[in-house]
């Protein structure tokens, strides 16, 4: 008896580890499940007390409400009846019907159909475009049946503010997505916009073929800029819909400021000239002047290292070595937004110029001139030529000699070779290689128009005719 006693407490010992060990996974379940269930619960309760992602939700919702009445889908017939059309997007800009897209959405046409968010679709008249900047302005018959945009006219967008762009992606039409802006007054290499004024807006909002034309708007639903090209893999910067690819979270935009004086010049004049300041400057990126003023004010700008004699800047005052800081109160940021808020003015309006001299603010009234055909020239004749894929000689001033053409481009396509000298386009003579890419911009080539080119061979005197287009 004893030993039986003296047992006991292990037999007690052993099958009460046995009770645990069968019923220690259910209790450890159970005591999970209530942990769990404690935390949805808490969860829970946080998000029905606290409304701030229901209030953004209701914001992003309103913005939508807000701006797809403004947005409109364009579709644009092709060249002939063999060529396919284009389409778009594009937003309507006052009460009079007058509606900004891209020029590389309408092309060539001269009426395009619009397409309203409530499915209504009209005929609209192309007023005007100007290819350098790829803005065009198309025209509705007046209704009290639509409603315009609201611009955003005094804040300037600031990177990483939320953005919206609008449009028809691979034609879903009237679609809406979000972002930030990634950065401002950038650049697009090789982009369709091929007089190179790009000063863009960059944002990281997926926009995909159909976008362009789109409005982008801020957290108040005011536009701030136009969607105009993409970057993907296989193109830094092309256009939307001539890109071959998809966004890859790199889009970039017009921003307002280059809209809005361009829209007026086509809407007073019914076409665009650009103005010309008459100053030279170093180019480069890293030669933009930078400082803080005696007010702690942080400054950017652009050194004018010389003045053309008979130019208006040097008439209103300027002098060598003035630091160009705003142009009619915009701020000079990089060259591209020097150069694109100076041609967005016409020749004969005259415009503020901020200059600090010795450390000081001058204000200058300049009177914009005309811009030099040498100087478009400059700016389009690398896009063009690569584009086409062809070379130019540009040394020599007296005759346009074709150096190089490249096969499986348009230039190839179309028949010209390597040696042929080019006599004229269009019927017009040229003479001289600036003459000869300002002519093909002012003929439409940019906009999607063909041109036809006269030419003569290397060795032969022969004359053909040869039919270019950039968008076959």
């Amino acid at each position: 008896m004893r030993k039986f006693i003296t047992l006991a407490p292990a037999l007690i010992v052993l099958m009460t580890t046995v009770v645990l060990l069968m019923a220690g996974p259910a209790m450890m379940r159970r005591y999970t499940f209530a942990q769990q269930y404690a935390q949805i619960t808490l969860a829970r309760d946080v998000l029905a007390e606290d409304d701030i992602l229901r209030r953004i939700d209701r914001s992003i919702s309103a913005i939508a409400d807000a701006v797809e009445p403004t947005v409109v889908h364009i579709e644009a017939p092709g060249a002939d009846s063999n060529a396919s059309g284009t389409t778009g997007s594009g937003w309507i800009y006052d009460a009079e019907g007058h509606i900004v897209t891209n020029a590389h959405v309408v092309r060539n046409a001269e009426e395009v159909a619009v397409e309203f968010f409530d499915g209504r679709v009209v005929r609209a008249r192309v007023l005007g475009k100007d290819p350098y900047t790829d803005i065009a302005v198309i025209k509705i018959p007046p209704s009290d049946f639509y409603f315009s945009a609201r611009r955003s006219m005094e804040r300037l967008p600031r990177r990483g503010e939320r953005v919206f762009a609008f449009g028809s992606p691979f034609g879903f039409k009237f679609s809406m997505s979000e972002g930030i802006v990634s950065g401002l007054g950038r650049q697009a290499p090789g982009s369709n916009v091929l007089g190179g004024y790009t000063n863009y807006i960059q944002t990281d909002a997926a926009v995909n073929p159909g976008n362009s034309g789109g409005p982008l708007v801020n957290t108040d639903g005011h536009v701030i800029g136009m969607s105009v090209a993409i970057a993907t893999a296989r193109s830094i910067g092309g256009s939307i819909e001539d890109s071959g690819g998809d966004s890859a979270g790199i889009s970039f935009a017009i921003p307002l400021g280059t809209i809005e004086p361009i829209v007026s010049q086509i809407l007073r004049f019914g076409s665009v000239s650009h103005g010309y300041l008459g100053i030279m400057f170093n180019p480069r990126p890293g030669n933009l002047q930078r400082w803080n003023t005696d007010q702690g004010e942080s400054l950017t700008g652009i050194l004018v290292t010389d003045l053309e004699s008979d130019g208006p800047s040097l008439a209103a005052g300027m002098q060598q070595n003035d630091i160009i800081t705003a142009i009619e109160g915009s701020p000079i940021i990089d060259v591209e937004s020097l150069s694109t808020l100076v041609s967005s003015g016409r020749p004969g309006d005259t415009i503020t110029v901020r200059v600090y001299r010795n450390n000081a603010p001058i204000d200058l009234k300049v009177k914009l001139a005309k811009m030099k055909p040498q100087v478009l020239a400059g700016r389009i004749a690398q896009p063009i030529m690569v584009q086409l894929g062809m070379l130019i000689n540009r040394e020599n001033d007296s005759l346009v000699r074709v150096l190089q053409v490249w096969d499986g481009f348009a230039a190839s396509a179309a028949g010209l070779r390597a040696g042929d000298r080019v006599l004229a386009v269009d019927g017009i003579s040229v003479n001289n290689p600036d003459r000869f890419f300002v002519l093909m911009a002012e003929r439409g080539l940019l906009t999607g128009q063909s041109v036809t080119l006269t030419v003569v061979g290397f060795e032969s005197e022969e004359r053909r005719e040869i039919e270019l287009v950039l968008y076959p």
